[in-house]
């Protein structure tokens, strides 16, 4: 069984408890605006290109086998992302010295995924820690988890998965229970103002969360992406309390927003649509926190 993942960070230590390998699954059905791995939301892999590392050589002109490296005035290279991303070979890749451009998604068999972390078990268990899936969305990939996660219970390894919500409940009904966690992303309750910041509406996320919480609400950590101008303000807030108080779920993490991903978007050769929104405020994220530990939420910032 194959997946498709873009990236596997070792010594993670916000992505769980202890020491994790936190493994980055491509593809998912939202398109957050804010979103700090664009690279995880087309299922196809993506040519990066890191201009600063570009000497200018050429060569990745000569390996293209679509065409798609082009002179746009005095632009050298440019990349003609759509015939990009119709490429399979991404021979531009191997041929460029300079590590200039890199391939974002990579296909692995499960078993394969499984030797890759497994040499870090003995850190996992030192520290308590583990593996986390996160993305893109990890759960659109069902039979591949849930293989890869099979492998893991063997060895006794914690899992955790980091999810968007937005996901197939038939295909994974039979092992999401398994998961020893599971970071669950609230961004908002309120369905147009989700589907205008995220490009999808929020009432099979809402179903999907009230499914798992009748499985075992305490494994869920509902995650809120704190977005200024989208929901940092005291109603949503309020509005995603009430929902947990309603399915018993008592543990809530804050994610600032950052614009830390906008390089990547650059890279990618679309553009970042944040630009203008600044980081939030310190003492607005403290705010929000003292609110959800005031209905006795176990809350913490990330």
């Amino acid at each position: 069984m194959t997946g498709k993942i873009f990236n596997i960070q070792e010594y993670s230590v916000n992505d769980g408890e202890g020491i994790r390998t936190t493994i980055f699954l491509k593809g998912c059905p939202l398109k957050c605006m804010w979103c700090s791995n664009p690279e995880g939301q087309r299922k196809e892999t993506e040519l990066f290109f890191n201009i600063s590392l570009c000497e200018k050589c050429g060569d990745c002109k000569i390996n293209c086998d679509k065409n798609a490296v082009i002179k746009n005035g005095e632009v050298f290279p440019k990349f003609e992302r759509e015939l990009c991303n119709e490429c399979t070979t991404f021979k531009c890749v191997e041929g460029c010295t300079k590590s200039a451009l890199r391939a974002a998604g990579e296909i692995i068999d499960a078993k394969d995924l499984y030797k890759k972390i497994i040499p870090n078990n003995v850190f996992f268990v030192k520290s308590g820690g583990g593996i986390t899936l996160s993305g893109g969305e990890p759960l659109n990939q069902p039979e591949f988890v849930y293989e890869f996660l099979k492998l893991c219970k063997e060895t006794t390894i914690n899992t955790g998965v980091e999810t968007c919500g937005l996901f197939q409940w038939e295909k994974t009904k039979d092992f999401i229970r398994d998961f020893n966690f599971i970071y669950f992303d609230i961004k908002c309750i309120d369905n147009e103002k989700h589907k205008l910041y995220t490009g999808s509406d929020n009432s099979e996320i809402i179903r999907n969360l009230y499914r798992l919480s009748e499985i075992d609400s305490e494994k869920i950590t509902v995650s809120i992406p704190v977005v200024p101008g989208f929901n940092s303000d005291d109603k949503t807030m309020d509005d995603i309390a009430e929902l947990c108080i309603r399915l018993q779920i008592k543990k809530i993490r804050l994610l600032p927003y950052h614009n830390l991903g906008q390089s990547k978007y650059e890279m990618l050769g679309k553009k970042y649509l944040m630009e203008s929104i600044k980081e939030i405020e310190e003492y607005r994220i403290e705010r929000i926190k003292n609110k959800f530990e005031n209905y006795f939420f176990e809350c913490k910032v990330e």
